[in-house]
């Protein structure tokens, strides 16, 4: 990338970026995130900020939204000056109308929030409404991508927004306790796990929302062994 230059990267790559194969894409978005480390995120924005909007398809800007999770993999806290603009990059991946452009983005954002930690909830008040409501209306796959997301941001937040988040995700956490899906009930732990260590969060508070049907779903001999 420093050798040869942004513009002669981004040439190379391009036909690759609306690519059919789920593989092509997803060692492009690899690529552009190494492209983002070596050359800096700001040089990198403008490019991202147009793939992650594109009107030409869906698969492009499933690629942009995924360069931007991959982005947070491999910077860590480096995004931290970058984060407002990454999260917006992505922002719009919110309210796609395609399912796997959706659930990357709650992905690209939980990866964001991630590596933010234990700062940059700011960057992410803009977009919680729309979060909460992919929390509400995804089944599935989507789902478990939304609940990854809310179980990053929520140890951002300060004690009282911490403890209003849990509220209001612990009666969707409580109800996927029963999923058939084995990654879905272990990113739902881990939502669980975050949210019990977050400040603001009482042991009163767990214990009567989600004590019993805890130990209903998860207190059996497969679940209890693994």
């Amino acid at each position: 990338s420093k050798a040869v230059g942004f513009e002669t990267m981004i040439r190379i790559m391009r036909p690759d970026i609306d690519n059919e194969d789920d593989f092509v894409r997803n060692v492009t978005a690899r690529a552009l995130a190494v492209v983002a480390s070596a050359l800096g995120v700001p040089s990198m924005l403008t490019f991202l900020r147009l793939v992650c909007r594109s009107k030409r398809s869906w698969e492009a800007r499933h690629t942009g939204i995924k360069a931007v999770q991959q982005i947070a993999s491999l910077l860590g806290c480096g995004v931290l000056p970058h984060l407002g603009d990454l999260v917006e990059c992505v922002s719009v991946g919110l309210r796609d109308e395609q399912l796997k452009v959706r659930t990357m983005t709650a992905l690209a954002l939980a990866s964001l929030a991630e590596a933010a930690h234990p700062y940059g909830f700011e960057s992410f008040a803009p977009v919680l409404d729309d979060v909460w409501d992919g929390l509400a209306k995804q089944r599935g796959k989507g789902l478990s991508a939304f609940i990854r997301a809310v179980g990053f941001i929520i140890p951002l937040m300060d004690e009282d927004d911490a403890l209003r988040a849990a509220q209001r995700v612990m009666p969707v956490l409580v109800r996927e306790f029963k999923s058939p899906d084995e990654e879905t009930r272990k990113i739902v732990l881990r939502a669980l796990k975050q949210c019990a260590t977050t400040e603001g969060v009482t042991p009163t508070f767990l214990r009567e929302t989600a004590l019993d049907p805890f130990f209903e779903a998860y207190w059996i001999r497969r679940s209890a062994l693994d």
